[in-house]
Parts: C-alpha cells; sequence; structure tokens
C-alpha cells in the first residue's frame, strides 16, 4: 500500500473537481473533503449540480439554491440552476434585460437551450469562473476552496472538453470570449485540480481504467488523487492474513448458533475478500501503466460503525483524509468525540 497523504495538501488547487460514476460515494467524498479543508480555516464552498441537494441533509440545513447557503463555519453550499445561470449571463452580465424578456424566456428558446448540446455546461463552467476569478471583486467575496460535484462520469469529464472545443473554433463575441477565459481556467494546474472517485469492486474499478486515460487526455494531465472508497484496507493492511477465511469464519462458525448466522458472516467475509482483491488489481494496474497518482484508501467507517449517524461518519472521513486518524477505524469514542469537539456547526454571523 503507498504511505497515506494529506489530501488537503495533495489537492491544493482553489478549485477542485470530485469525478466519478454514480453510486460510488463521490458526494460523501466531496462534502469530506470539504469539511476538512473547512476545518484547515479555509472559506470553502460546496458547488453541486443535482435535481435535489444531496448535502445541506448532511448538516441538517433546508435545500440550498443556486446562491451559497451557509452549512457550518467555513463552509458553504449552492445547488446550480441552469435557467438561474442564463438569466443572469442576459441580464446581469450583458445587461440585456429587454433580449432576455422578449427571447430567451420565449417556450421555443427555452426548448432549444435545454436541448442543445454543452449549453448548461458552458453556463456551469462560467458560473464556476465567476466564483474563481470575479465573485471577489464583483461583490467582494472569495472562497479558498471551491469543491464541485460533478455529474456522473461520463458528463462530468464533458465539462474540460466543452469550451476548449468551442474556444479553437475562433469564433468572436461575449459567449465566445467566455469560452476562452474558461479554458485558460481549466488549463491552469495550478488553479484547478481533480480527484477521481471509485469503489472496490469489479464494474467501477474496470469503468476507472477506461476512463483515466479519457479524463488524462482531456485534461491535458493526470487527476491529482485517485480516491478508493468504502476500502478495508485500512483495517488490515498492518494484518493481511486477518481476512483469511480460517481468521473470521473459522473463528466464528463454532459459536454462532444457527447456520444462517453463519452463511450470512461467510457471505460478508466474501464480499470483504472481493473488495481486497479489486483494490489490489486497481493499484496494480495504475503502476504497470505508470500513473503517478496519489491513491488514498477510504474505509468504511459505515460499516465499521453502524450505529453512527451520516454526520458522524462524514466527519470521520474527512478526519480521515487529513490526518489519517487510525483510533476512528475501531473506537465509536473517538470517532464521535472528534465530531463533536474538531467542527464548528454554529454559523458565524458573517456567514449569514
Amino acid at each position: 500500500m503507498t504511505a497515506h497523504t494529506n489530501l488537503a495538501e495533495t489537492i491544493s488547487q482553489r478549485l477542485v473537481f470530485f469525478l466519478g460514476k454514480g453510486g460510488v460515494g463521490r458526494t460523501t467524498l466531496a462534502t469530506s473533503f470539504a469539511q476538512a479543508c473547512a476545518l484547515r480555516g479555509e472559506k470553502t464552498l460546496i458547488v453541486q449540480w443535482s435535481l435535489n441537494d444531496a448535502v445541506s441533509s448532511l448538516f441538517s440545513r433546508p435545500s440550498a439554491g443556486h446562491d451559497s447557503s451557509p452549512l457550518a463555519h467555513n463552509l458553504w453550499v449552492m445547488n446550480f440552476s441552469a435557467d438561474e445561470a442564463i438569466r443572469e449571463y442576459f441580464i446581469d452580465h450583458l445587461k440585456l434585460r429587454l433580449v432576455y424578456n422578449l427571447v430567451i424566456e420565449n417556450k421555443h428558446v427555452q426548448r432549444l437551450l435545454h436541448a442543445a448540446p454543452g449549453v448548461r455546461e458552458l453556463f456551469f463552467l462560467g458560473r464556476l469562473f465567476w466564483l474563481i476569478c470575479l465573485s471577489e471583486e464583483i461583490r467582494g467575496t472569495r472562497f479558498d476552496r471551491v469543491v464541485v460535484d460533478a455529474q456522473a462520469t461520463g458528463h462530468g469529464v464533458s465539462l474540460f472538453t466543452i469550451a476548449p472545443t468551442i474556444a479553437k473554433f475562433g469564433m468572436t463575441g461575449p459567449l465566445a470570449a467566455e469560452c476562452e477565459r474558461v479554458a485558460s481556467m481549466l488549463a491552469d494546474p495550478k488553479l484547478v485540480g481533480t480527484a477521481l472517485v471509485t469503489l472496490p469492486e469489479e464494474l467501477p474499478v474496470e469503468e476507472t481504467l477506461e476512463f483515466l486515460p479519457k479524463l488524462t487526455h482531456d485534461l491535458g494531465r493526470s487527476p491529482n488523487a485517485l480516491l478508493i472508497n468504502r476500502s478495508i484496507a485500512p483495517y488490515v493492511e498492518k494484518n493481511p492474513q486477518s481476512m483469511d477465511y480460517e481468521h473470521v469464519v473459522g473463528l466464528w462458525e463454532k459459536k454462532l448458533t444457527t447456520n444462517a448466522a453463519t452463511r450470512a458472516l461467510a457471505l460478508l467475509h466474501r464480499d470483504l475478500r472481493k473488495r481486497q482483491h479489486f483494490e489490489m488489481v486497481l493499484r496494480d494496474e495504475l503502476k504497470q501503466r505508470g500513473y503517478k497518482i496519489a491513491i488514498t484508501s477510504v474505509p468504511d467507517i459505515g460499516l465499521a460503525h453502524p450505529e453512527s449517524s451520516a454526520s458522524t461518519v462524514l466527519h470521520g472521513v474527512a478526519d480521515w483524509l487529513v490526518n489519517a486518524n487510525e483510533k476512528i477505524l475501531e473506537n465509536d469514542e473517538v470517532l464521535q468525540s472528534n465530531r463533536q469537539q474538531g467542527f464548528e456547526y454554529d454559523i458565524s454571523e458573517d456567514q449569514r
């Protein structure tokens, strides 16, 4: 296994995209990373683009809209709206309220905007550019970190190709200029970082290995980090033999009172061994292909602490990403104590 690194230092860029297929825990890890940055004193914004806000409920807050809403100390969230972004662009940026009211709000134009490929993605990138490069000058608001919970793999990677492709056409006008600025932003490795999230399972591993070359080509560089979610490696790294059948099922089968319980334990053991196997497959394949990516095995804290709340697990993952605190792997009291002491859920007056 590779040595653990502080993810907040490995990915030091202001704008960070979390990428991965649906169901791998991308939102959880993006939120945990943002929470870890906030713990370091960095003003951090989580940007979603989703039908339903999946982040605010983890902090017992109401659903967020297009504008940023406070979640906790140093932490905000927003849920991008393409319609609102288009309105802002024409009314606030171009000062064309009449054009917007008469043309853009026309139902036929609205259908075209929603159907045309890449239009909403462009406005999403434009919003990110505004947050990174313009908001401090225009509104006096500056985020030290903007963490993007990107759409599922296929849609997420398209964000890195749309603006550069349009910029190459050599068109003129406000939209073309916007594409050039966005393309320049995405191409800056000091400003934009990426983290790829996967699971130690057969299909996610295959998709990760297929996705990496495309992402590297489209972005012009490898992602900064690969996060293997729901990993058991942190639990068994010091004693790999502890996952042998005799160490797990063999020790317990005589103590279990029913055959059903023994079979359930055997199935759980099989699932954990498969996770161990596919994580090794992924690591070996990346090494053979010459990828130099910081790999972080994120422990399945929810499995180890089934009674813990979602917010407690979230904080435990955040602690792991920056500190690799091994005590949270085994001790519920440490997990609960860290959650209560390490993060301020109260919103300060300047965030309201």
